[in-house]
């Protein structure tokens, strides 16, 4: 090789790393597995005294944004002009409202981390973006989201978004304490909706102890029938568990007063997601025979089944058979704070030992959650027979219901649910309680 072709090659391996060395790195994408970039979870820790754990996801959000609210509330603002104090007076109010609402977005493109979700795909809105969306209208918030969807505030590289910064009286630093990291996971009544109160109470859920009173109001003089409902779901985590289900109901103030216990629902079931986070659900089980066997404990099925019509079977006495259905629960159906439930089965059984009885079952439910607030709108029905001698016909009932969720995925959830059967006219009505406990 000559001189110069020497030279030459030296020259270009000499520029080359120059050049590399004078690149700067690319910079590390911004990352936290706490629910702020800059406070963590010391929220948390500081109300409860430990870490967060994975299911309580809305309930880490809530605390996180009240707790910055009441830091933002607290600080001086001696230093800020007229305008700038009534502008953060303004986003703090907003805030405050946006926390009350509770409808906060999922991070749904990052599920192997958390990431800000400045609105998801749902249509719900983080709070930094409900600041700015209150002030400029959706259509700014939505065009930010489009090009910084997943971004931390820092990241973000938009004038607009710098522009409207400096007139909400709040500083840059500020607004990245407020803006929370989400997980992939959705809220708990989000992914398996609330537990029905006319409809069966099993659903997708990883487990439930339920314990339920009501009594029966009846113009025809039949007497009272008070009923007491007990059931317990427990799933493991490939989605296959197991169910029992009993109630326990009093004849009073007819002529001749009974005590009947139903047949004991048993069995297996297994929940998964299907489409899109909708959960399905497969039950199979036995129907077990311990109530009276008379005509009385049979006759009490033409009232009580106006609890759950769909388990009108359980008490016919001595009847002996199996159980199949289906559930389907679509949350967030036509809106965030919706969930819809669809129900469909059959029993096949033998009272007394007789004749093989078929008893198809079906139900819908729609309910809307505010707040801490469900409230559910329930049809359910089935063919069954009302008493030993009678022929099988369809029965529906209708019920609306009230339940208060749990904060998290775990906890007591207590509804108050009334029922009016739709044969014959409404001449009987039934109000329940029930005290359920959610284990997650």
């Amino acid at each position: 090789m000559t001189l110069s072709r020497q030279l030459a090659a030296g020259a270009i391996v000499l520029l080359a790393g120059l050049i590399a060395c004078g690149t700067p790195p690319a910079p590390e994408r911004l990352h936290t597995d706490s629910v702020n970039l800059l406070l963590g979870d010391e929220s948390f820790k500081a109300r409860f005294g430990r870490l967060p754990r994975a299911d309580e996801e809305q309930l880490r959000i809530q605390v996180h944004l009240e707790d910055v609210l009441e830091r933002l509330r607290q600080r001086s603002t001696e230093g800020l002009s007229p305008a700038a104090r009534a502008a953060r007076s303004r986003n703090l109010e907003r805030l405050a409202d946006y926390i009350q609402r509770g409808e906060f977005p999922r991070n749904d493109g990052h599920p192997d981390a958390r990431r800000p979700t400045f609105i998801d795909s749902r249509g719900r809105i983080c709070a930094v973006g409900y600041l700015l969306e209150q002030e400029l209208g959706p259509e700014v918030a939505e065009a930010i989201a489009a090009d910084h969807k997943y971004a931390f505030i820092r990241e973000i590289d938009s004038p607009l978004l710098a522009r409207w910064a400096a007139t909400t009286g709040l500083e840059l630093e500020e607004l990245e304490m407020i803006q929370p990291t989400y997980s992939s996971e959705p809220p708990y009544e989000e992914s398996y909706g609330p537990i029905f109160s006319l409809l069966d109470p099993l659903d997708g859920s990883d487990g439930h102890f339920s314990i339920g009173s009501g009594f029966l109001f009846d113009g025809k003089g039949d007497g009272v029938p008070i009923r007491l409902d007990l059931s317990t779901a427990f799933r493991g985590s490939c989605g296959l568990g197991g169910y029992a289900a009993i109630s326990l109901t009093k004849l009073t103030g007819a002529d001749r007063s009974a005590t009947s216990l139903s047949n004991m629902d048993l069995g297996m079931y297994f929940a998964r997601p299907v489409f899109s986070g909708n959960w399905l659900v497969l039950r199979g089980g036995l129907l077990l025979p311990t109530g009276d066997e008379d005509e009385v404990g049979s006759s009490v099925n033409t009232s009580v089944a106006a609890k759950r019509p769909a388990q009108a079977v359980l008490f016919q006495p001595g009847a002996l058979g199996g159980r199949l259905g289906a559930s389907m629960i679509v949350p967030s159906a036509l809106c965030s704070s919706c969930s819809l439930r669809l129900d469909a089965g059959l029993d096949v059984y033998s009272p007394f030992y007789k004749a093989l009885r078929f008893s198809p079952r079906w139900g819908a439910g729609f309910s809307y959650r505010y707040q801490q607030l469900v409230t559910m709108l329930e049809i359910a029905g089935g063919r069954y027979a009302e008493t030993l001698a009678a022929r099988s016909a369809i029965h529906h009932s209708v019920g609306l219901s009230f339940r208060k969720a749990a904060s998290g995925r775990s906890g007591f959830q207590p509804g108050l649910a009334l029922s009016i059967p739709l044969e014959n006219g409404i001449k009987r009505w039934f109000l329940g309680f029930d005290v359920t406990m959610r284990f997650l």
